[in-house]
């Protein structure tokens, strides 16, 4: 009896020492920082903090009690450690080198007591503050509207985190509404925002003109070209107002001095980076003078040209003292090609414009005759600029409401671009939302603010599904299938994506059987929908499917239905655009969306929405259409 007491009390002091170390083990391995809605770290900033640093440990102390209820102290690192502590920026509890690494670069580490936030540049911290909001605390912003804080009691992390970030692009914009919201550009590090604050920090503004700058801002030509027409491109035997002449030593000092006043007006030293635009007007009508015309020959380009002008403003602005300036031109359409002699100076980008390309292969796909010769480009620019940026597009800018099946491209296109050395990405979208917001605008800006953040991440598919059903609730699933239906049909061997694409030309191919389970999906989103505000959002992104089928005559815009049926569901959609306040269907408003009884009732609707369509018939015709319709309903 004895011994069986002995080894009682051993198997208890033996269980009572494993219990013993899984608690200190967890105490170990996990630093609390609240536990049940009470605080257990202090917020530290540096004694002199910079305003970045400021800024990030308030957005970081006004999240948090959000999320947990808790309000955690904020001090400065004059104050002795006295528990736990959180970091932010250079404080001097612990000094980050940060080495060569790029402005935006960031570290999120901790120990037993301490969690340390710190990067550099002027948003590295902040990105660093937002990168632990997400990871630890699940915060993520889906659009300008849709913002998932959890709510939590306690919130605690690894001792052994290390997460140091680099940024993959050193400029990163998009479109879309969403991006003139500070919460969404600062969750998803979009630098190039006007709304963002000094204190903010990231911002990288294009001062003057943002493009097509040359003979509109800089040496205009409502000032210059009827006194002195010289100044302005010969295209096709004649000055044109429309370009200028790149050769004329006039024309650079006029432009050289307007850029230096500019720089004397607006510039900020402590920017990481600004940028002023000096790029060709949006057309063909490049200079041809003999001087213009031996300078692209001797480059086989008429890049030759534009970089030899960009060049020589450059070194100008460089030798004024701007170093945190460059100076940034146009690779785009008869710029497009490298050229073989001139470089372009280290302060100089070039933004490699994509317009041409087929946006349903990726990028690189070598049997995309359309994308092949893109790549050659990209490939010969990435030799010789050490600043390349590329403008890409992401969207249908005849038929904006039209599907524009590109999803499966989005990734890699960015992983293409980092690997050929680009380091600026705008990926220009609807940002005429305003007027014309009926397809998946959003979800494309969110994918593309991810990737651009991390080009390798490997939950693509995983980061749509979440924002479908954060957006458009339980629903989320059916329009996920949607999308992989749309995306299977996109494109073809010999068909492929232009950005400007007809609805005809969408979808090459898809069966009936595919058209049907897609009714059925977006009736399936709809039902799901938990309230009013989700169900709005799938009616309005489910117009991207109505328009298709209404211009193809599909299923209910079916030619076979009855004349009232036919009428009626045309009339329906028509007010459905309405409702949505869509206008205007295409960029500058190329296509208004008219409701002129004729129109409706009988054309598809890409007659019915053009907007230099004035043919008088149509007006004619309206009071017939009209009354023909009134009479089939009475019946």
């Amino acid at each position: 009896m004895k011994k069986i007491s002995r080894l009682l009390i051993i198997a208890l002091f033996i269980i009572s020492i494993i219990t013993s170390s899984c608690v200190v083990s967890f105490a170990v391995n996990e630093l609390e920082l609240v536990v049940n809605g009470v605080a257990k770290a202090s917020i530290v900033i540096p004694q002199n903090p910079e305003k970045s640093e400021r800024y990030a440990a308030n957005i970081l102390r006004e999240r948090l009690k959000t999320i947990t209820g808790a309000e955690l102290p904020l001090i400065n690192d004059s104050e002795e450690p006295s528990g736990s502590e959180i970091n932010i920026g250079q404080t001097n509890r612990k000094q980050f080198d940060f080495g060569q690494k790029p402005k935006g670069s960031y570290f999120v580490t901790a120990d037993n007591s301490h969690l340390y936030i710190c990067g550099t540049g002027s948003s590295g911290t902040l990105d660093g503050v937002y990168r632990f909001l997400e990871d630890i605390c699940g915060y993520t912003v889906y659009e300008a509207e849709v913002v998932s804080c959890p709510s939590l009691n306690s919130i605690s992390v690894p001792v052994d985190i290390n997460i140091a970030y680099t940024p993959f692009f050193e400029y990163r914009q998009l479109d879309t509404a969403s991006i003139s919201n500070a919460e969404y550009d600062r969750f998803h590090s979009i630098n190039c925002s006007p709304v963002r604050s000094d204190e903010e920090g990231a911002y990288v503004p294009y001062l003057g003109y943002f493009a097509h700058s040359l003979s509109t801002y800089y040496c205009a030509a409502a000032q210059y070209f009827e006194s002195h027409p010289e100044y302005f491109a010969l295209h096709q035997d004649k000055r044109v107002p429309d370009q200028l002449c790149l050769t004329n030593d006039e024309v650079l000092e006029i432009v050289t001095n307007e850029v230096l006043a500019l720089l004397k007006r607006e510039h900020n030293p402590g920017a990481d980076l600004q940028i002023v635009s000096l790029t060709q007007a949006d057309n063909q009508h490049y200079c041809t003078c003999p001087k213009c015309a031996a300078v692209d020959a001797e480059n086989n380009s008429h890049a030759g040209t534009m970089i030899s002008f960009v060049n020589k403003v450059a070194a100008a602005v460089k030798q004024a003292g701007y170093n945190n300036v460059a100076i940034d031109t146009f690779a785009y359409q008869y710029t497009r090609q490298v050229p073989e002699k001139v470089r372009p100076l280290d302060n100089v980008i070039v933004r490699l414009c994509s317009i041409e390309c087929c946006f349903g292969h990726t990028i690189d796909d070598p049997k995309c005759k359309e994308n092949v010769k893109f790549m050659a480009d990209l490939k010969g620019w990435s030799k010789i600029c050490n600043r390349l940026y590329v403008w890409d597009y992401v969207n249908n800018y005849s038929e904006t409401l039209s599907p524009f099946a590109n999803f499966q491209v989005l990734q890699r296109n960015v992983q293409v671009f980092y690997e050929n050395g680009v380091k600026g990405l705008y990926e220009e979208g609807n940002y005429y939302m305003n007027i014309c917001n009926g397809e998946f605008y959003e979800l494309r800006t969110y994918l593309l603010a991810n990737v651009m953040k991390n080009p390798y991440r490997n939950d693509y598919d995983e980061l749509m599904l979440n924002y479908l059903n954060a957006v458009y609730g339980p629903g989320g699933e059916y329009l996920k299938e949607f999308i992989d239906i749309i995306t299977k049909y996109a494109v073809t061997d010999r068909k492929h994506i232009g950005i400007r694409q007809q609805p005809k030309d969408a979808l090459p191919g898809i069966k009936n059987r595919d058209i049907t389970r897609a009714d059925t999906l977006w009736e399936n989103a709809k039902a799901a929908a938990e309230d009013r505000r989700q169900l709005e959002r799938i009616e309005r992104s489910e117009i991207c499917w109505q328009h298709w089928k209404c211009a193809n005559f599909k299923k209910e815009f079916s030619i076979f239905h009855s004349l009232y049926d036919y009428m009626t569901v045309r009339k329906q959609f028509c007010q459905k655009l309405q409702d949505f306040n869509i206008t205007y269907v295409g960029e500058g408003e190329i296509k208004k969306l008219s409701p002129q009884p004729f129109r409706v009732y009988f054309m598809s609707v890409i007659n019915w929405e053009s907007k230099f369509d004035d043919n008088p018939i149509y007006k004619f015709l309206d009071p017939f259409a009209e009354r023909l319709y009134n009479y089939l309903e009475q019946r």
